[in-house]
């Protein structure tokens, strides 16, 4: 670690006095051009930075919302039984008992998971009437008539 910190100190003071001879080249002392190569990185560094973490927090906001998204497809919104009824979503597993802790009383709560069953509809694709239907009806209104 030491080491790394010689090198980085090293760059600096390589970097800073190349920038002062470049600025005595302008007419500017050789000092001023050091400072500045000094605040110029030093800048450099802290806007870099930035930017990265700016980067690493929108990626880790990115994998947070994945993650809950996830988290949504196995997990379902209960409503605690105490008095302040607070709602959140909470892991539910059918292999295990399910608990959680409440987020406002702090008492642990159980979820009970109840598994009914229902019928499934096929929807009517086809309304159009068979050809023996359309006789039979072609039949009765001729002998209304």
């Amino acid at each position: 670690m030491l080491r790394k910190v010689f090198i980085q100190l090293a760059i600096l003071a390589a970097v800073s006095v190349l920038s002062g001879f470049w600025f005595t080249t302008f007419g500017v002392n050789f000092f001023v051009g050091v400072a500045t190569g000094v605040l110029l990185q030093f800048g450099g560094f802290y806007f870099i930075t930035t930017l990265l973490n700016v980067y690493v927090a929108l990626k880790n906001k990115k994998l947070e919302n994945e993650r809950l998204k996830e988290f949504s497809y196995q997990g379902l919104e209960v409503t605690c039984p105490c008095f302040k009824q607070v709602k959140q979503i909470v892991p539910v597993r059918l292999n295990t008992s399910n608990y959680y802790r409440c987020a406002e009383c702090n008492k642990s709560v159980s979820v009970i998971v109840d598994a009914t069953t229902a019928s499934v509809t096929e929807p009517i694709s086809n309304t159009a009437l068979p050809s023996f239907n359309e006789e039979l009806l072609k039949n009765i209104s001729n002998a209304n008539s």
